[in-house]
């Protein structure tokens, strides 16, 4: 019952529905029309010589023309021409209009009734009962006009069949009360599935909405970053392609720009604040670049820009230089103020056949050798470059091959103590004499390695033959090995060292192993979990080149070093650089602090030997003491050490 009456209510509050039901209707009522018009006319045709002329034509004509103009109305109105405000005025007048008509062509049927034979009277109870039914089937999209169609035809036909004195029409009077219920449950259940097609016509409607909308935002993710809302890695090459493929005679100018010191910013003040650094960032570049070329987040801290190929070099120069000096303006964040530099490298290119990856390999490059400078800038790439890029490309393409394995040796240089000049370590030195092109620096192989995904193997073959050199170098002398920023960060590749040792039978308290500061900064999460690893082993672990990176006390509290190394850097102007003399001792006086051991790398003179000691440094290196040496030549100036017999003396002696 429930049901019933609200299909009664036209929804006035449901645009839609009222749209959907109006369209319904409008393609059903031009039918209903055409029905009664040819009804109508068949029985004025058979009455005309048995009625009035004025009832048996002049009334349904009138009907007919009325019909006719309805007709014309709802083409000119029908599917999707009306607002829903319009559809439910117009909805609510055919409730009314059904009504009428109703009574208007029932009451003319019911009035021919009394003229003729029964042949034509039962012409009029045929035209009562098919045209009703068919006026109520078209308007079942409108519940209330179908009711008020059943309720006046239904009560004509039973009023005059049963006083028609015929017991035919009086039996079918009888049957049209029982059908008026089922006729009223069809209407409703008829509707109610139109309500829940409609209802479900809308959830698919909404559900591909919010499917376009998720293929919007997800295309929109596919090329945008999502924290700064810049071009992301992929759209930035995809556009350097389109470029290519539309000018392959003028290739665009690429542009890297890397954070210098950012890392610390998400130690110290956290990833928030690296992230609100990040997003500065990114207003600052299109704020210089807006539409004049085109800046990507590549991934990190790491920017690339696309500048236009109009520009001459010296404005893309320019523009490099104000790119970095905008990182040299302060970051506000929650819990202090930021400053970090920047650096950019930039490829020109000159001519065609360039490819996407060629262009972004020159910048990188560039960006790599100006960050190498450690004073930031813009550095744009050169011949000298090209020819570095070629050697490297040579490299790599070597790297591929079974023999660089066997190619692979290693050296070793001591340590020594400056108190007693007695040797106490090796420091384990890749080498690698390739067949085709000599001595490769390691510079230049180990990054091409890390580049290349070798790397780990390089590390286990040459891990291999420094356990091979532990068991024949004489007791207690320690061996130092150099762990790269992607051997620190893969457990996989720390825990084949650790069987390594297991299985060579070697003490692991006379190994160390030697990282970077860059390999902190890479992913220190992961870092900190191989080095407490590798600790719990009976390892020591000793922070190489310390002074070079980012450097962090955190990290040095945190992963509690055995040894600190100072870089050759500091240590080769330490008597003519009073900055590299004061940072050296700052060093060891860190150390001699938190208990551990200094190493002072590239130690050529006997004066600054003796300076470093003064200094509070306890460990040195370098070729004052030895160059690296062979494993037979190391054994030897072991052992000739230990015999008193090499060497210069102590430097506190």
């Amino acid at each position: 019952m429930k049901s019933l009456l609200s299909g009664l209510r036209l929804q006035k509050d449901n645009p839609k529905f009222l749209l959907a039901q109006y369209d319904a209707l409008s393609a059903q009522i031009p039918i209903l029309y055409v029905l009664l018009v040819i009804n109508a006319l068949s029985v004025a045709i058979t009455h005309i010589h048995a009625a009035p002329l004025w009832l048996a034509l002049d009334i349904p004509v009138a009907l007919s023309v009325v019909c006719v103009f309805r007709i014309i109305w709802w083409q000119m109105n029908g599917k999707g021409r009306l607002d829903a405000e319009r559809a439910y005025k117009v909805m609510r007048r055919t409730i009314y209009v059904s009504g009428v008509l109703t009574v208007g062509f029932g009451g003319w049927a019911i009035a021919l009734y009394q003229y003729g034979n029964p042949f034509q009277q039962g012409q009029i109870a045929y035209f009562l009962v098919v045209t009703g039914i068919s006026c109520i089937f078209c308007l079942m999209h409108l519940p209330a006009a179908a009711f008020v169609t059943t309720a006046i035809t239904f009560s004509m036909m039973v009023v005059v069949f049963m006083f028609s004195g015929n017991p035919v029409f009086q039996a079918t009077a009888l049957s049209v009360m029982f059908l008026a219920y089922p006729f009223i449950r069809v209407i409703n259940s008829y509707f109610q599935n139109f309500s829940g097609l409609v209802r479900l016509t809308e959830e698919l409607e909404e559900k591909q909405k919010e499917a376009e909308r998720l293929n919007l935002v997800n295309s929109r993710n596919a090329l945008h970053d999502q924290l700064t809302g810049l071009a992301n890695r992929r759209s930035f090459f995809r556009e350097l392609q389109i470029l290519l493929e539309a000018h392959p005679d003028q290739a665009p100018i690429v542009g890297l720009v890397d954070l210098d010191g950012f890392k610390p910013v998400n130690d110290v003040f956290g990833h928030a604040a690296g992230d609100q650094v990040l997003k500065e960032t990114a207003a600052r570049f299109q704020a210089l670049i807006g539409s004049h070329g085109t800046v990507a987040r590549l991934g990190g801290d790491e920017f690339g820009v696309i500048f236009p190929r109009d520009m001459s070099r010296d404005d893309v120069s320019d523009r490099g230089h104000a790119l970095c000096a905008a990182l040299r303006q302060a970051y506000e964040v929650p819990g202090g103020s930021i400053r970090v530099s920047g650096s950019c490298g930039i490829v020109y290119p000159e001519g065609g056949g360039h490819t996407v990856e060629e262009l972004y390999e020159k910048a990188d490059l560039a960006l790599y050798q100006v960050k190498n400078k450690r004073n930031g800038g813009v550095e744009f790439f050169s011949d000298d470059l090209e020819t570095i890029l070629k050697q490297r490309h040579l490299i790599e393409l070597e790297l591929q091959g079974d023999d660089f394995a066997r190619e692979l040796k290693l050296e070793y240089q001591p340590i020594v103590d400056l108190a007693d000049g007695r040797v106490v370590g090796l420091e384990a030195l890749a080498r690698w004499d390739s067949a085709r092109f000599g001595r490769i620096s390691p510079d230049a192989f180990i990054p091409a390695a890390e580049r290349t995904a070798v790397i780990g193997k390089m590390t286990r073959t040459l891990f291999a033959q420094a356990l091979q050199a532990l068991a024949v170098i004489p007791a207690p002398v320690r061996l130092s090995f150099n762990l790269s920023a992607r051997d620190i960060c893969d457990q996989e590749t720390s825990m084949a060292l650790l069987a390594m040792i297991n299985a060579a039978t070697v003490d692991p308290r006379r190994i160390e192993f030697e990282i970077t500061e860059t390999a902190l900064l890479s992913d220190f999460d992961t870092a900190y979990e191989v080095i407490g690893m590798l600790r719990s082993a009976g390892i020591t672990i000793a922070l190489d080149d310390f002074g070079t990176g980012f450097s962090s006390l955190s990290h040095i509290h945190r992963l509690e070093f055995d040894k600190i190394k100072i870089d050759k850097s500091f240590v080769m102007q330490f008597e003519q650089d009073m900055r590299c003399m004061n940072i050296t001792r700052s060093v060891a006086d860190l150390c001699h602090n938190l208990g551990i051991a200094s190493v002072a790398e590239g130690v050529e003179t006997a004066e600054i030997a003796k300076a470093l000691y003064a200094s509070g440094v306890r460990l040195a290196q370098g070729y004052h003491f030895s160059r690296p040496l062979s494993l037979d030549r190391a054994i030897e100036f072991v052992r000739q050490n230990e015999a008193g017999t090499m060497l210069p003396k102590a430097v506190n002696a």
